[in-house]
C-alpha cells in the first residue's frame, strides 16, 4: 500500500502523540515540589483508570495544570485509545480524551495488542516498584513497550532534582 504525503504527515503526528522523553533530565524545583505533595500515586493512578473501562496502560505520566497536579494515563482498550487526567492529590477522574487511535493503527502505532498486555508475564506495578527500589525514589513516567517479542517497561523515576530512566524486560529485571 502506498501512501500520500498527507498519510504520512497524519501517521508522524500520531507517532509524536506517542512519544515520551527518553533521557534522564533535571527537575524544575516546582514540579519537585508538587509531586512531594501527591498523594497518588503513579501505579494507584493508572488502577483508578484502568476502573473506568476495560483496558490495560500503556503509558503515564505526572504533569501540572493550572497549578493541579495530575496523572496522565494512556489506556489501550479495545475500542483504542483514551487518555485519563487523574487528580493527583485525589485521584479523582478529571478528564477523558478519546486518543482516536483504532484497531490496526493502534497495533502500529504501539507495538502491541490487549492480548499482549493481558499476557505479559510483569505488570506494570511489579515494574514500577522495582524501578522505585533501584532508585529509592518516586516514578513519575512509564512508558509501556512491545520489543523482542514481549513486553517491557520504560520507567522515569525521580530522585532529589533529577529523573533516572530504567528499563524492566519481561522478567521484571532491570535493564
Amino acid at each position: 500500500m502506498k501512501l500520500n504525503s498527507s498519510a504520512h504527515i497524519t501517521i508522524l503526528a500520531l507517532a509524536a502523540s506517542f512519544s515520551f522523553v527518553s533521557t534522564a533530565q533535571a527537575a524544575r524545583p516546582r514540579e519537585v515540589e508538587v509531586l512531594n505533595k501527591a498523594t497518588v500515586s503513579l501505579v494507584q493512578a493508572t488502577q483508578i483508570a484502568e476502573k473506568q473501562a476495560a483496558g490495560k496502560t500503556i503509558g503515564a505520566e505526572f504533569d501540572i495544570e493550572k497549578d493541579r497536579p495530575l496523572w496522565e494515563i494512556k489506556i489501550l482498550g479495545n475500542a483504542g485509545v483514551k487518555e485519563y487526567k487523574i487528580d493527583a492529590a485525589s485521584g479523582a477522574v478529571i478528564k477523558i480524551e478519546d486518543e482516536h487511535i483504532r484497531g490496526k493503527l493502534t497495533n502500529f502505532m504501539t507495538g502491541m495488542n490487549m492480548k499482549d498486555l493481558e499476557s505479559a508475564k510483569t505488570s506494570l506495578a511489579q515494574a514500577v516498584a522495582t524501578a522505585e527500589k533501584k532508585f529509592n525514589g518516586r516514578a513519575v513516567k512509564v512508558q509501556v513497550e512491545h520489543e523482542r517479542g514481549s513486553i517491557q517497561y520504560d520507567v522515569f523515576v525521580r530522585t532529589g532534582d533529577k529523573s533516572e530512566k530504567i528499563k524492566i524486560d519481561a522478567t521484571g529485571q532491570a535493564r
